[in-house]
Parts: structure tokens; sequence; C-alpha cells
């Protein structure tokens, strides 16, 4: 019967050691003061780090840091160069990270708590000097983050709680910075950078919203904060020193942002259901401010030229507004509270201002501005008003006021 006992529990003993040991770990390390290492609990997780430089002489001082808790994570690093730092933590199940980096002074560090994320980093130089950074943060389960730098001293962060969130961020050149912050089920965000000095900043809450931003240039930044559902925002920057803002709660919301040229600025916060902002910028200085509240409103706006600027407002339900400046220096101001409203402002030429102001339903105004200095005002109450001025020339003024009834009429050329 002893005999019995003892072999039962030296199978138990056995058993327990070959457990123990079932995860993998492969460690290289080529060069002088290089350091690794390797912590890992659970079953089945898997480590690969190689460590090297780009010449005979091996890599220098390049440290990497694996940490596994729980069962079939898998973590690989891949290092070259000098002064390279990797880190990856990761608790769960099934988790996987990807780190790779070359020549001189990166840093990546990947953290994942959770089951199924994956995690994938990659940077380089252009030369031989990067001193790039790249964090992933995840927590949840599914989520996917992929990270690429080239050049020097770029930053991208990354951070994503719950499931299913899907992050991009490319960057390439110097200096330029992504942060994205994405917190819920099924978000999706992309960021494309090239240039020197880009920086990017997504925010999204809720689920199902998606951001998409490309910036080339110098100096182009971008804002992008959703909650709510299934919202869309897409920036696009070419030329130096852009800007734009996108603030979208609800459902459904869309904004399309577009500049090309410098010190261009756009802004649009849209509030409620269905609402679609489309903003397209080209030259340098021009201005546009869009906010939209409640249902099926939508604004275009176009501005070619300089020191163009514009306002348009609209709230309450399927309200239209068209802004389109050519030129430069013209200003447009649009204001609709009410239902079924439709606003259209055409500025060509300098300097040139127009302004509409509407409260109520189904209400109309045409302004169309051909040449210098030319002013327009027009304010709207009650419904069904339709108002339409047409100027042409220097120095002429309009004003129409309209007032309760329906289908009251005003304007006419100048």
């Amino acid at each position: 019967m002893k005999k019995q006992i003892l072999f039962f529990v030296a199978f138990l003993m056995g058993f327990s050691l070959i457990f123990a040991q079932s995860n993998t770990s492969d460690v290289y390390s080529q060069g002088t003061l290089n350091a690794a290492t390797v912590e890992q609990h659970g079953n089945a997780n898997n480590s690969d780090i190689d460590q090297y430089g780009y010449n005979w002489m091996g890599g220098f001082f390049n440290q990497a840091f694996v940490t596994q808790h729980g069962h079939e994570n898998d973590a690989m690093i891949d290092q070259q160069g000098k002064f390279n730092t990797a880190v990856a933590t990761q608790q769960g199940h099934g988790n996987m990270s990807r780190q790779t980096q070359r020549w001189i002074g990166n840093y990546a560090e990947v953290t994942q708590d959770g089951n199924g994320n994956y995690a994938v980093q990659n940077q380089g130089a252009l030369g031989w000097f990067s001193g790039s950074a790249a964090y992933i943060t995840q927590q949840g389960n599914g989520n996917e983050a992929y990270q690429v730098q080239r050049g020097m001293l770029n930053y991208a962060n990354a951070e994503q709680n719950g499931k299913g969130n899907y992050a991009v961020q490319h960057q390439f050149g110097i200096a330029n910075s992504a942060n994205v912050d994405q917190n819920g089920l099924g978000h999706e965000s992309y960021e494309f950078q090239e240039g020197i000095g880009n920086n990017s900043e997504t925010k999204q809450r809720s689920e199902g919203q998606d951001s998409y931003v490309l910036q080339m240039g110098k100096y182009n930044w971008q804002t992008t904060f959703q909650t709510g559902n299934e919202n869309n925002a897409y920036t696009a920057q070419f030329g130096k020193e852009n800007g734009s803002e996108t603030v979208q709660h609800g459902k459904e919301n869309n904004s399309y942002v577009l500049q090309v040229g410098e010190e261009n600025f756009a802004a649009t916060t849209q509030k409620g259901n269905g609402n679609l902002s489309a903003t397209a910028q080209f030259g340098e200085g021009n201005s546009s401010v869009t906010e939209q509240e409640a249902k099926s409103n939508d604004s275009y706006v176009l501005q070619v030229g300089d020191g163009n600027t514009q306002f348009t407002s609209q709230m309450g339900n399927s309200n239209n507004s068209y802004t389109l400046q050519f030129g430069d220096g013209n200003n447009s101001d649009v204001e609709q509270h009410g239902h079924g409203g439709l606003s259209t402002v055409f500025q060509d030429g300098l300097l040139n201002i127009a302004n509409t102001d509407m409260h109520g339903k189904f209400n109309v105004s045409d302004i169309d501005q051909y040449g210098f200095g030319n002013r327009a005002f027009v304010k709207q109450r009650g419904q069904m008003n339709d108002s339409n001025i047409l100027q042409i020339g220097a120095g002429n003024l309009a004003t129409v006021r309209q007032n309760g009834g329906c289908e009251n009429g005003g304007g006419g050329p100048q």
C-alpha cells in the first residue's frame, strides 16, 4: 500500500513539474551590456527575445522585459542597435505582443490585461538615431493596436478599454505625436501622419465610433472626441499649421474636414442623430465653425482663398446650409433655429459680408455676392418665408426682414 501511495505522489509531482514547465522562452543577445528578463506563470506561454547590433560588434545596452501571467500568451521582442528598451506585460489568456525596434534610443511598451488582445509595435530610423517612443495599453477582450514609426522623436500612444476596439497609428518623419483613447465596444481609430511636428488626439466612448485622420506637412493638429453610437469623423490636412476640432455626441453623425494650405482652422460640433457636416478649405488663414444640434441637419462649407471666415449654427430638424466662399476676407454668418430651413450663401470677391438669421419652419434664404465690400442681412421669423439677394459690384447693402405669415418674399438684384 505504501508503495502505491509513494508511486501516486511521485506521479503527481512529475505531472505538476511538467505542467509548470510547459512555458517556452528563447533569449538571444549579441553585443555588450544587453539585458533580458523573462517571467512566465501559467501554461503554454511563449516568449522570444532577440537583441543584436548592426555590425559584427553586436548591440549595446539594449533591454527587454517580458512578464506573462495566464495561459497561451505570446510575446516577441526583436531589437537591433543600441539603447533600445522593450517592455511587454500580459495578464490573461491568448494575448499576443510583437515589438520590433531598429537603431538607437527607441522605447516600446505593451500592457495587456484580458483575453485575445493583440499589439504590434514597429519602430525605426531614417538614419541611425531614432529616439521614438510607443505605448499600447489594452484592457478587455479582443482589442487590437498597431503602431509603426519611422524617423526621429516620434511618439505614439494607444489606450483601449473594452471589447473589439481597433487602433492603427502610422507616423513618418520627425517629432510627430499620435494619441488615441477608446473606451467601450467596437471603436476604430486610424491615424496617419507624415512630416514634422504633427499632432493627433482622438478620444472615443460608448459603441461603434470610427475616426480617420491623415496629416501631411508641418505642425498640423487635430482633436476628435465622439460619444454615443456609430458616429464617424474624417479629417485630412495637407500643408502647414492647419488645425481641426471635431466633437460629436449622439448617433450616426458624420463629420468631414479637408484642409489644404496653411493656418486654416475648422471646428465642428454636432449633437443629436443623423447630422452631417462637410468642410473643405483651400488657401491660407481660413476659418470655419459649424454647430448642429437635434436631428438630420446638413452643413456644407467650401472656402477657397485667404482669410475667409464662416459660422453656421443649426438647431432643430432637417435644416440645410450651404456656404461657398471664393476670394479673400469674406465673412458669412448663418443661424437657423427650427425645422426644414434652407440657407445658401455664395461669395466671390473681397471683404463681402453675409448674415442670415432664421427662426421658424421651412424658411428659405439665398445670398449671392460678387465683387468687393458688399453687405447683406436677412432676418426671418415664422414659417415659409423666402428671400433672394443678388449683389454685383462694390459696396452694395441689402437688408431683408420677414415676420410671421406664410410665403413672404423679399430681396432681388442690386
